[in-house]
């Protein structure tokens, strides 16, 4: 589906009818990254309508040449919102980098949101540095396969980036390399990714149902930061995951899905009209 905007036209789509839940995908992931671990929550669960997004320079979303900072995405993606959910209460969804952003929504429309899942978040870390990358589990010949059907760069940045190096996890998101392989980069290297907005912690508490999902092996966010905002989220279940990195919906994929489905049912036990 498409929404016109004056200057750029912004992809999205959308699964299911009910209750609005705003996904908002990670650097430079198109909509069917998040979408491959949400999805199967809701097999089971009716009565919510996933609206994905595609930012600028990913998926079907063109990087336009007058996006420059990471405040114009945050104001495309609340035009986005008015014009497809009008003035409806929803929930948010952020991955990683998306997850900066679906605070930055939180920021600016803290009273029409009902809840706020946070995937590998990408927050401030002040000093900290995160932990150095490391393989808990290692399959024999699975980077050695992987080098075979995606190339030796495939085969790489799989041994480097996740903590749970097997045929299963390698399984799930071989489907997904091309999509994130499609951004534009010359765009997304041009962006200024910070917002100018103070997100961190929120200007005022979000006493919505929250839930931090983080991997204690995470060598891109680290583990720790959630915790300087825990204060701003009352109602925050923040699950720190062994053997987890930044690859962490397919490394704990049973963990992920029943700690989703938890926040949902905190969600739906408050849901106003």
């Amino acid at each position: 589906m498409e929404c016109r905007l004056e200057r750029i036209t912004v992809h999205y789509e959308e699964i299911g009818e009910g209750r609005p839940l705003v996904i908002v995908p990670g650097w430079p992931d198109e909509w069917r990254v998040p979408a491959d671990y949400l999805e199967p929550v809701f097999e089971d669960r009716t009565g919510w309508r996933r609206i994905y997004l595609d930012l600028p320079g990913r998926g079907q979303t063109r990087g336009e040449p007058w996006i420059t900072t990471n405040d114009q995405v945050l104001a495309i993606v609340l035009d986005v919102l008015d014009r497809v959910i009008g003035s409806a209460r929803f929930a948010i969804a952020g991955h990683s980098a998306g997850a900066y952003l679906a605070r930055g929504v939180l920021h600016e429309r803290p009273d029409r949101v009902d809840g706020l899942l946070q995937v590998v978040p990408e927050l401030d870390r002040g000093d900290r540095e995160a932990p150095a990358h490391t393989a808990l589990v290692s399959e024999p010949g699975v980077v050695e396969r992987v080098g075979v059907e995606l190339g030796r760069d495939f085969a790489d940045a799989f041994a480097g980036f996740y903590v749970v190096q097997s045929s299963e996890v390698y399984e799930r998101i071989k489907p997904l390399w091309p999509m994130v392989r499609t951004a534009d980069g010359v765009f997304l290297d041009r962006l200024e990714s910070t917002l100018s907005l103070e997100v961190d912690p929120p200007a005022v508490p979000f006493d919505g149902p929250s839930l931090f999902l983080i991997g204690r092996q995470d060598s891109v966010v680290g583990y720790q930061a959630p915790f300087d905002v825990a204060e701003a989220y009352p109602r925050a279940t923040i699950a720190i995951l062994d053997r987890a990195g930044h690859g962490l919906p397919w490394e704990q994929d049973g963990l992920t899905r029943a700690l989703i489905g938890d926040w949902l049912d905190r969600v739906e036990s408050v849901l106003r009209p």
